[in-house]
């Protein structure tokens, strides 16, 4: 038989010029699903987290629009309230007759420029005659 002294340069005598390689390790099949699985959960969580995420965000915005669409709304009805007051205010005769007298420069007309006319009966009603 021959001695591991005697084999050990035999058998290395080629291998002292190439690089050292680590040994390739055979993983363990289930331990391979086990970390696909866990990698797959993850990944399926962040992905459930961003859209939960943007779910929100735009429910944020959704509210913000409503709410100055509400504020909007007040200011409108306020402005309308407003001009229904003023138009209620300007439409009074005696309002009306003012306004003419002092900005416009209107006078009452006279009893002698007034000129009454009645209006007479149609006989015929036809076209053309």
């Amino acid at each position: 038989m021959q001695t591991a002294r005697q084999l050990a340069p035999q058998q290395f005598r080629g291998m002292q010029n190439r690089p050292y390689r680590h040994p390739v390790y055979q993983q363990d099949p289930q331990r391979r699903v086990k970390r696909f699985i866990l990698v797959t959960l993850f990944l399926s969580c962040f992905l459930l987290s961003l859209v939960i995420v943007a779910q929100y965000s735009s429910l944020v915005m959704t509210n913000y629009q409503i709410s100055s669409a509400k504020n909007e709304l007040a200011v409108i009805q306020e402005s309308a309230r407003q001009l229904e007051l003023e138009v209620a205010k300007l439409s009074s005769v005696g309002v009306i007759e003012e306004i003419a007298r002092t900005e416009l420069g209107m006078v009452e007309p006279e009893l002698a420029q007034l000129r009454i006319i009645t209006a007479g009966r149609v006989l015929s009603t036809s076209v053309g005659e």
